[in-house]
């Protein structure tokens, strides 16, 4: 899928200042829920915007292909190659000039056979991608990246460094349960728990040592996800909140002030509408920078 940024669906490909691009990967399906690629080469217009990765369930592998943008993240500055799971507080990407980022988003449920890192490591953390794959390979596809003539090149060159890192599926009761409750994050631990022949607290423990986080609060990270996507399809925040299982508007409101900080009206605020209805893995926000004018 391929979304235009600033420009209008009225210009062609040529003349838009930035394209979002969305990958799905066939080799890699059962790992990968989406790739991203955020493609603007217009320098001036780039520096206008703020691109915004919030909170969910996958764990997002981010490298950048142009001019470095800063990547914080409430008050943490990340490295400009990082690996991170953002549980709170949206990651913002802040464009210096002509922008291009590549992330990458691993199934919680089958990180392990990308990264070899625990997943619980990565929650809202800033781990270098050198320190994670070694110095050399992430050199390497910074090279091929630097060289790629189109988008189609660069994720090509992702897959081939994704597939070099691949290792068996571990089955453990934390990855099947994270499995369920990304499908059904209204499911009760309890009816999880029966589901998979277990205990609650045997589960709960065995779910936070895996994640890093109690199967309840990894639930409403996925509902987030449900809610972020469910408001792409133009609905009023009540019809959002009823159809991702939140008693009322008030209650929506709750779980973005827990989440990140901001009412959803604040957190959204000059965003750009770039057509992107369907977007549900690592639902990029995109926004004019207070103070700026962006093109419409």
């Amino acid at each position: 899928m391929e979304y235009p940024i600033g420009g209008g669906a009225t210009i062609s490909a040529q003349e838009q200042p930035g394209v979002l691009r969305c990958f799905r990967s066939f080799p890699l399906s059962d790992i990968i829920e989406a790739i991203w690629d955020c493609d603007i080469p217009d320098g001036d217009f780039a520096k206008s915007l703020t691109i915004k990765c919030p909170p969910g369930t996958s764990l997002q592998l981010i490298g950048q292909y142009r001019k470095p943008a800063r990547i914080a993240q409430s008050e943490t500055v990340l490295p400009s190659k990082c690996a991170t799971h953002v549980q709170t507080h949206a990651l913002t990407l802040f464009p210096t000039g002509a922008f291009g980022a590549v992330i990458v988003c691993l199934r919680p449920d089958a990180a392990s056979r990308i990264v070899k890192a625990p997943f619980r490591e990565f929650a809202n953390a800033s781990l270098y991608l050198g320190d994670l794959f070694g110095n050399w390979e992430v050199e390497m596809c910074d090279d091929l990246l630097a060289g790629a003539r189109t988008s189609q090149e660069r994720i090509a060159g992702v897959q081939a460094f994704l597939l070099r890192q691949l290792s068996p599926q571990i089955d453990s009761l934390a990855n099947r349960a994270a499995g369920y409750l990304r499908k059904n994050p209204a499911m009760p631990v309890s009816a999880l728990a029966a589901l998979l022949g277990t205990s609650e607290r045997n589960l709960s423990r065995g779910f936070k040592r895996a994640f890093g986080l109690s199967p309840k609060r990894f639930a409403r990270l996925a509902r987030f996800q449900r809610i972020l996507a469910e408001r792409r399809l133009d609905r009023s925040w009540a019809q959002v909140a009823h159809a991702c299982g939140l008693s009322d508007q008030a209650h929506l409101i709750g779980e973005f002030h827990d989440l990140v900080g901001e009412a959803p009206t604040q957190f959204f605020t000059r965003e750009l509408h770039i057509g992107a209805d369907g977007m549900d893995e690592a639902n990029l926000i995109i926004q004019r920078t207070a103070g700026t004018v962006g093109r419409n």
